[in-house]
């Protein structure tokens, strides 16, 4: 039947109706009679169902608008309230329980289930969207007093997802479950009999027997009530303020408590958790193993003992005082906690969670203090142990000390200025995964003895070992800037490998130690497929062997992964390579490489002092030997040429005793003084050497060794017995004879020094000459010091220098023997022979002595104007007058030539008196002297010992080889000589003087003079301001004036001071040694090797090309400019010249900017700073002696 608007229908007096349709505006009644009437499977379209006393209505369905009342009353022997059973809910419907009676329940989105007036409801299904509402009370009406209190209630309901029961106004609910739903308990009401004693003031909302689960959330508050509340399967429990929970039991659930709140009998099991956030009453509770406490926001807990398995957490805002965390149980401070003196007995775990700061924590026996958050000045107790970070829960710790105990560094985590000592442990670990977070990290770690480091796939820099301690690199771990003292061990080994997403092969990363220094007695290993780039060894002792098998079968990779060091300074101490290790980019300033077997050595460079052994077995690739030896044992392999730069030796020890062998490297750039020691090949008297075209062949008769020659100019070698009895080659150059003169005259057996203009150089390095001298011809007798006659005029000067041999030889006094009148020649023969094993001669010196009567006297007429000619004998000649010409025709002449003479003396040794200005002298080869003048004089001389003592302005002095003395006049003078040792003594202004090669003294002036000398050991000490000095190769000493002078300098050892302020210096190639006193000079260096003391302010050095510069600052804004990348430069004093500034040119070092240098500068470990400017093999360094990287600032530097 269906019931239409307006349509009433009444079931009553025991009837029953079935599928009845009920539509808006109608109403259905049922019940109402003594008599049980019913309903069933009726359907509430909008309309209305009343079911009162006696009436029941079953499994009715209720949709929009539609609304279900069930009513009855409570008398005592009175009828029976209104029953429904299986009522179905749906949205937009409602169930209206008041004083009547309902079971079984469904209440679905939308719908509503009201509870009122003492009604009962027992089995309601409460579904996603739907509520059901308790509340309220009735009072049956009976013959005591007072009269029973009927309360409204709600049995074994249960709330799933999302629905919803409330409890309020005194409202009951018993036993109901909430599985993921809501539900609340709230207030109270009066109760009815308050006045009566022994009735409650009010009858308060109640909640009995509840289990909570499923993410389902029970919250009471306001006066209300719950008890035997049971929280299981992540169900939770709040207790707001005026809230109250008795005997709850939270099993895999979690009880809140807000201030206000009280909570009695509880009991936490595991995984239960109780918190409290507030001044709460939590009294009576029980923890049991696995459980845990919150506390925060205001929660002051004092005294507590937390038991073990139990775990207190204190968040922001709780306070934890005098408490006790026993063995087994945890306390975690999340930020915002407040801790105090708090015991943690062992086997305690603390826990400082993300954002909480622990400082000054002691890790005991038996602790485990974990960090998420951050840790100050931890001190780590024996058999203590502290974890930082969890997977991406980055912590950070720093200044933490391990005596004894464990540090493990997690992922994203970082532990900073760690020391550990005796028995310590720092754990460094990382994880290579797609979208893992980034690997642990320490820095500035301190290991001292007995103490370990142990980088597992994490990352480490600045880490100091001291005696005893060991850092171990293992599966991919990494090291950077590591310091190795005396005792201390680096190890670095294995590999771990990473698969990138889309990848179809892994990605290798290999355990790698960067920037390492080794001190003396420091010990690196690298095995295991370890690798090292750019360490530095400093008497310690470096190893590299092994390998492993490349696992990330990429056709393309080689198949194993073998230790390997690139990059690695040897400055003194042993580098060892063996059973399949590399090395590669090795450079060698002192020390030993020793290659074993299967090791093989790439691109190594050999300096002075240093060796590399290459073993049997052992494999040498491309070497460059710039100064030290390679030595290549027998049985050693060399596979690529070999390149010699700077004086060093090639040894080869393989025994050749007969046949012919090709070595199969090539060797390349061989030099002057450069030896190949072939202690293999014996030597005997017989033992030759030959170059033709690039072929180098050594024999001894018996067998012979030939080498392919690149690169090189070098066309003969020396050859002698080695220290073992083989071979020793030395690439050498003839020594050089030069300067000898024929026909240089003598008269009446006067002495000559017959060798004054020659010059013996040797153009092998460190090589001395001796010397041997044949005279042939007439008969004489030579002497001086060193001379040593050996018979039928033979002599020998012994071996020396070069310079030394050249001073001896000049030394040397001949004297004709008695002859006739007439004429006589001696011939001299030169033989000079090099320690290189090569010998030179020379026939070209020649005496002539002539037997003649004695001096003619010659007056010129007393007018003057007269041409006088002299004999060809010795002369006295007098001009008078003015305007002469004299000419000596020969012998060693005395001339007074007047005023405004004009001189010739072809031969001999004159002397020339001059008088007034513009004289004219020329001469040949003799030995003359010339004196007088007062001006505009030319004077031009052969080859000869000159002396010249001119006066006046505008002389013009043209002197040949010889040992001249020179004083050119009293300024504007021009003085140029050839080959010799002059001492030239400058006055006045504005003299030019050009000297050829010798031992030159140039001094004297007042200022803007000009001095231009050959090569030699000069010495050059002017005064006054603007000079110009310009010098050739050797030995020089310059002082230079007192300011804005300049000098230019060549490839010499020299020495430069300067004085004043404003001085420009080049120096090309030099090995230099530069002081200045005020300052505002400017040092240009192209290459070379120079050494720099700056004192006052504003200097600059200009440092061009791959050059090694030592500067000495003592000065402020000192500007250095750097314009290669392979230089090798130190600056001393940096750190206190606070204006001082290094300009890196565009480029170099490859620095983009000032951040970069900042970033790129490490400890040099000596206490300074070191920049490097690259990372190629030949990238050069600028090494801040003595200043600390903190005395660096970005001022100090900028790129041009």
């Amino acid at each position: 039947m269906t019931l239409h608007d307006g349509d009433t229908m009444d079931v009553s007096g025991g009837i029953s109706v079935d599928s009845t349709t009920i539509l808006a505006g109608a109403l259905q009644t049922v019940g109402g009679s003594f008599a049980t009437s019913t309903a069933t499977h009726t359907v509430i379209n909008g309309g209305e169902q009343d079911v009162v006393f006696d009436g029941v209505a079953s499994y009715t369905t209720i949709n929009a608008g539609g609304v279900q009342r069930v009513t009855g009353e409570y008398i005592h022997e009175g009828p029976t309230p209104g029953e429904v059973d299986h009522t179905t809910i749906n949205g937009g419907g409602e169930q209206d329980v008041d004083t009547g009676i309902a079971t079984t329940t469904t209440v679905n989105s939308g719908g509503v289930q009201n509870v009122t007036n003492g009604g009962s409801a027992s089995g309601t299904i409460v579904n996603s969207g739907g509520v059901l509402r308790v509340s309220g009370e009735t009072v049956e009406t009976a013959p005591v007093y007072p009269e029973p209190v009927i309360r409204s209630v709600a049995t074994v309901a249960t709330i799933n997802y999302q629905g919803e029961l409330d409890v309020t106004g005194g409202g009951t609910a018993v036993n109901a479950i909430v599985n993921g739903g809501v539900m609340t308990v709230s207030g109270s009401i009066p109760d009815p009999f308050a006045n009566v004693p022994g009735q409650p003031a009010v009858d308060a909302s109640m909640a009995i027997g509840t289990i909570v689960e499923g993410f389902g959330t029970l919250t009471v508050w306001d006066g209300a009530l719950v008890s035997g509340t049971i929280l299981q399967n992540f169900g939770t429990l709040n207790v707001d303020a005026g809230g109250t929970a008795t005997g709850t039991t939270i099993n895999y659930g979690t009880m809140v408590l807000s201030a206000g709140a009280t909570a009695i009998n509880t009991t936490v099991n595991q995984y239960g958790g109780l918190v409290v956030l507030g001044n709460a009453d939590f009294s009576g509770t029980v923890f049991n193993a696995g459980s845990t406490l919150q506390i925060g926001n205001g929660t002051i807990e004092n005294g507590f003992t937390v038991p073990k398995s139990v775990t207190l957490a204190v968040l922001d805002g709780g306070v934890l005082s005098n408490s006790v965390i026993s063995a087994g149980a945890t306390l975690i401070a999340e930020a915002g906690a407040t801790l105090s003196n708090t015991t943690f007995q062992s086997g305690a775990t603390f826990v400082a969670d993300y954002g909480y700061t622990e400082n000054g924590f002691t890790v005991s026996d038996g602790i485990l203090f974990k960090v998420f958050g951050t840790a100050t000045n931890t001190t780590i107790s024996a058999d203590g142990k502290q974890i930082l970070g969890n997977y991406d829960l980055g912590a950070t710790a720093s200044n933490t000390v391990i005596n004894g105990g464990e540090q493990d560094v997690g992922l994203a985590s970082t532990a900073s200025y760690t020391t550990i000592n005796t028995g310590g442990i720092q754990r460094v670990a990382g994880i290579y995964l797609h979208d893992a977070p980034g690997p642990g990290r320490a820095d500035h770690t301190t290991v001292n003895y007995g103490a370990e480091q142990d980088v597992d796939t994490g990352i480490v820099t600045s880490t100091t070992v001291n005696g005893g301690g060991v850092q171990n690199l293992t599966n991919g771990g990494f090291a950077s800037g590591t310091i190795v003292n005396s005792g201390g061990v680096i190890s670095a080994s294995g590999e771990t490998i990473y698969y990138p997403p889309g990848g179809p092969y892994g990605i290798v990363f290999r355990s790698e130690v960067d920037f390492a220094v080794v001190g003396s007695g420091g010990q690196l290993h690298l095995f295991g497929a370890g690798i090292a780039k750019k360490a530095i060894i400093n008497g310690g002792v470096m190893t590299v062997s092994g390998s492993v098998a490349d696992p990330t079968n990429d056709p393309s990779a080689p198949a194993v992964d073998a230790s390997a060091a690139s990059g690695t300074v040897l400055n003194s101490g042993s580098l060892s390579v063996s059973d399949g290790g590399i090395v590669t980019s090795t450079i060698l300033n002192g020390g030993t490489l020793d290659v074993l077997d299967q090791g093989t050595a790439n691109a190594s460079t050999v300096l002075r002092g240093a060796t590399e052994l290459v073993e049997a077995g052992g494999i040498a690739g491309a070497t460059t030997i710039a100064g030290g030896m390679l030595d290549l044992k027998a049985g050693a392999i060399s596979d690529d040429a070999i390149t010699f730069s700077g004086q060093g030796t090639l040894k080869i020890e393989q025994k050749l005793v007969s046949g012919s062998s090709a070595f199969a490297s090539q060797i390349k750039g061989i030099a002057l003084g450069d030896q190949i020691d072939l202690s293999g090949l014996s030597y005997t008297s017989g033992a030759t050497v030959t170059v033709s075209g690039s072929k180098l062949t050594v024999s001894n008769g018996a067998a012979s060794e030939t080498f392919t020659l690149a690169d090189t100019s070098v066309t003969r070698f020396g050859i002698a017995k080695d220290s073992s009895g083989g071979i020793l080659l030395t690439a050498a150059a003839l020594p050089a004879i030069a300067g000898a003169v024929s026909g240089q005259a003598t008269s009446n057996q006067a002495a000559i020094n017959p060798f004054a203009t020659v010059t013996i150089t040797d153009p092998n390095a460190a090589a001395t000459d001796s010397l041997i001298i044949t005279l042939a011809g007439a008969a004489g007798i030579l002497s001086g010091s060193g001379l040593i006659s050996l018979g039928n005029g033979t002599y020998e000067l012994a071996a020396t220098s070069a310079a030394n041999l050249t001073a001896e030889l000049h030394a040397l006094t001949f004297v004709a023997s008695p002859h006739g009148d007439g004429s006589v020649t001696t011939t001299f023969t030169l033989s000079d022979t090099s320690s290189v094993g090569l010998t030179v001669s020379d026939t070209n010196t020649s005496v002539t002595d002539t037997h003649q009567a004695g001096t003619t006297t010659i007056d010129g007429p007393a007018s003057g104007y007269a041409i006088i000619q002299g004999t060809t004998g010795n002369d006295i000649i007098h001009a008078y007058g003015m305007f002469n010409t004299i000419h000596g025709n020969g012998g060693s002449d005395t001339i007074y030539a007047g005023l405004y003479g004009t001189v010739d003396v072809p031969s001999g040794d004159s002397a020339v008196y001059l008088q007034g200005i513009v004289n004219h002298v020329t001469g040949g080869n003799g030995n003359v002297t010339v004196t007088g003048s007062t001006g505009a004089t030319t004077i031009a001389l052969g080859n000869g010992n000159d002396i010249i003592d001119a006066s006046g302005y505008g002389n013009v002095i043209t002197l040949g080889n010889g040992n001249d003395i020179v004083h050119p006049g009293d300024g504007a003078s021009q003085t140029t000589a050839g080959n010799g040792n002059d001492l030239v003594t400058l006055s006045g202004y504005g003299n030019t003087v050009m000297l050829g090669n010798g031992n030159d003294v140039v001094a004297g002036g007042d200022g803007a003079n000009s001095i231009t000398l050959g090569d030699g050991n000069s010495t050059v000490n002017l005064g006054g301001m603007g000079n110009r000095i310009t010098v050739g190769s050797g030995t020089n000493t310059i002082m230079a004036g007192s300011g804005s002078d300049n000098v230019v300098a060549g490839g010499g050892r020299d020495t430069i001071m300067l004085g004043g302020a404003g001085n420009h210096v080049v120096l090309n190639g030099s090995q230099a040694n530069v002081t200045n006193q005020i300052g505002q000079d400017v040092i240009t260096v192209n290459g070379g090797s120079d050494q720099f003391n700056f004192a006052g302010f504003g200097n600059q050095a200009i440092i061009n090309g791959p050059a090694h510069a030592d500067i000495i600052d003592h000065g402020t804004g000192l500007t250095v400019s750097v314009n290669s990348s392979s230089q090798v430069d130190t600056i001393s004093g940096f750190g206190n010249d606070t204006l001082g500034i290094v300009a890196l040119a565009n480029g170099v070092g490859d620095y983009h900017s000032v951040a970069d240098i900042m970033s790129a500068l490490r400890s040099d470990g000596h206490g300074g700073t070191l920049l490097a400017l690259g990372s190629g093999s030949n990238a050069g360094s600028i090494d801040f002696v003595d200043t600390a990287i903190s005395q660096l600032h970005a001022s100090n530097f900028m790129i041009v």
